[in-house]
């Protein structure tokens, strides 16, 4: 089972990296920044990590932050200000230094706005390596404890 749910999570993140790649931008000076940041990972290898359970807290470096989900790699770095935040493709690069709507998600546990980059990150789902961005670890348990 544990198999065919890794292969469903393998798939759902691929259609999730090439509907990404479908929208590239045409600007120069974002294609500029965006290359520099791209070249930086291989996207080429396969998944490093496994999302195994629920419980587990992802590293940001392992989430796309555009996407909301668990790639299951390392992805590009994306300085912002101060902050690292992480996407799957070039695309995703530029929403993250572009917007803030992408740099934020939501606390299911509070409704509060919580900045990715300092979220307590978990898979909400093992079939779609969709994931909760929570303010803190003490919330997540909330949560969990509510669920």
């Amino acid at each position: 089972m544990k198999t065919i749910k890794s292969i469903l999570i393998v798939f759902a993140l691929g259609v999730i990296h090439v509907s990404c790649q479908s929208s590239e931008n045409t600007s120069s000076q974002e294609a500029v920044s965006s290359e520099a940041v791209a070249t930086q990972v291989p996207h080429n290898s396969p998944p490093a990590v496994e999302a195994s359970s629920v419980d587990v807290r992802l590293s940001n470096e392992l989430v796309c932050m555009v996407n909301d989900a668990f790639m299951g790699r390392k992805q590009y770095p994306v300085p912002v200000g101060n902050k690292i935040y992480y996407g799957c493709c070039e695309n995703c690069v530029d929403k993250l230094q572009n917007s803030d709507k992408y740099r934020y998600g939501i606390d299911p546990l509070t409704n509060e706005k919580v900045d990715k980059v300092e979220a307590y990150i978990v898979l909400a789902s093992e079939e779609t390596g969709a994931v909760y961005y929570f303010a803190n670890e003490e919330n997540y348990k909330e949560f969990k404890s509510k669920s």
